[in-house]
């Protein structure tokens, strides 16, 4: 039987700026993975692709962060 492949935290952080910026986020095998499955959550819109071009933030070990909201 094939072993699944392990899931890790792929973050773009700054991104998807407006007033403030964002962050994108997804539970996935590979960045590739993690790019598919948030433009399939958010839509194939070109600013959302923009940002998903750059490297993301891999998380491997227990970590908490949080991003604050803006006005």
């Amino acid at each position: 039987m094939k072993k699944p492949k392990k899931l890790r935290l792929y973050v773009w952080e700054d991104v998807l700026t407006s007033y403030t910026s964002g962050v994108m986020f997804a539970l996935a095998t590979s960045p590739d993975h993690a790019r598919k499955i948030i433009l399939t959550g958010t839509g194939d819109s070109p600013s959302v692709r923009q940002d998903l071009a750059s490297r993301p933030r891999l998380v491997s070990r227990a970590e908490g962060f949080a991003v604050w909201g803006g006005d």
